[in-house]
């Protein structure tokens, strides 16, 4: 074992309610490919809230950092992590999206929307990933977010019973994810989400809920977000 992956073991801060996030990146900016394949080979199925999870996460993270010229073939390779029943792992995927993202949002963006035929975590990793502040600066890069988004949540249109889990973790997901975009695309986003509102199911109905709530979008237009809690179906009360 090398010295640098022995570091991340010791330092990791885990098990713990969080890992050590600023180690991650420091050693993400700089890894090199051996370092990035060490730190992958910790991969497996039981990872949970253990040294070993935080070096995958670096891996992961490591890996799209040092293959950004290639993404197609990147945000391929990674499809596979977001799946893990490690919300850490699901997490260094989304980050590891966005830390080469921003100058490649088209690529980005056409390859996420080969996600959307997956399941639900693959669906999860595509709004967590591009709900980012930092992300959102184009307008038409917003509308096809937005678009995403759009088809995300109206499939919850299937389903008017109890969710699995992983249905219920895309779901808490799309429950703020919205509001970050509606925040950086005001008319279009608040026009689009009055359309969501709208919708009789009960899924989407908690997550219209949800948005409504965060804090961000009161800022933007606190009149908006009274008028829009009166477009549910269900005569403003939210099931």
């Amino acid at each position: 074992m090398t010295k640098t992956v022995e570091n991340l073991l010791q330092k990791s801060e885990l098990p713990g309610p969080r890992g050590n996030l600023t180690l991650l990146y420091s050693f993400v900016k700089n890894a090199t490919v051996s370092e990035v394949n060490e730190c992958l080979s910790f991969f497996h199925p039981d990872l949970e809230n253990s040294p070993q999870e935080f070096v995958a996460m670096c891996g992961i993270v490591g890996y799209c950092i040092l293959n950004q010229n290639k993404i197609k073939g990147t945000i391929g390779e990674i499809r596979r992590y977001a799946s893990h029943k490690s919300w850490r792992i699901r997490e260094a995927v989304a980050i590891g999206i966005q830390e080469i993202a921003e100058k490649n949002m088209t690529e980005i963006i056409d390859n996420l929307e080969k996600w959307l035929d997956g399941n639900d975590l693959e669906k999860r990793a595509v709004v967590a990933a591009l709900c980012e502040p930092k992300l959102l600066k184009e307008k038409s890069m917003n509308r096809r977010i937005l678009n995403l988004l759009t088809q995300i949540t109206l499939e919850f249109e299937k389903s008017n019973s109890k969710l699995s889990d992983n249905q219920n973790t895309l779901r808490k997901t799309l429950g703020y994810g919205w509001s970050v975009v509606i925040v950086a695309i005001p008319d279009e986003g608040k026009a689009t989400f009055e359309g969501i509102a709208r919708n009789k199911n009960k899924h989407i109905q908690w997550i219209v809920k949800e948005n409504l709530k965060k804090n961000r979008l009161r800022v933007m237009d606190e009149e908006w977000v009274e008028r829009c809690s009166l477009f549910s179906p269900n005569k403003g009360v939210f099931i």
